[in-house]
């Protein structure tokens, strides 16, 4: 199989738009934690791999996606289609340990941010998503704001 290699290129966010699996084996989260707006990001599985990238056209509309090798728990070989959502932008203006790394616009009305993390020496991201403001006079959203709630986190999304 072929080197693993990251779901996403710097910058670009993807979400599945093919057949959704959820995770039965682990005990849901929802239970213990509020994930509303949150989410987190991982290294890709071994057995997954970046393969092709492109756009479809989909009524008119010219959508942005990649092609991911994976396999399924029995061993048989799929590709997961992802698309677009949205852009993270480096954040250079940092003025505080707490701010966001990254962020960008998140679907067409929402805002992400992002945080990068290390738990036992493994890189992965956390993130959070709000509205996007329209009058500057408003308070800040969340994913501005200092994010201490999943900043010492130990348990994984």
């Amino acid at each position: 199989m072929a080197a693993s290699m990251p779901l996403t290129q710097e910058g670009n966010l993807m979400k599945a738009v093919g057949n959704f699996i959820p995770n039965t084996g682990a005990r849901s989260m929802a239970n213990d934690h509020d994930n509303a707006n949150k989410g987190a990001a991982f290294p890709p599985f071994p057995t997954q791999s970046l393969i092709l990238q492109g756009k479809i056209n989909v009524q008119n509309n010219d959508e942005k996606l990649v092609l991911v090798k994976d396999q399924t728990r029995d061993g048989k070989s799929i590709i997961e289609v992802y698309q677009k959502v949205g852009v993270l932008f480096v954040n250079d203006k940092k003025q505080t340990e707490n701010a966001p790394d990254y962020s960008g616009p998140y679907l067409n009305d929402m805002r992400m941010a992002a945080w990068k993390r290390m738990k036992d020496g493994k890189p992965y991201m956390t993130f959070a998503v709000d509205q996007k403001r329209t009058d500057p006079s408003e308070p800040r959203p969340m994913s501005q704001r200092v994010n201490t709630d999943l900043q010492n986190d130990d348990v994984p999304f």
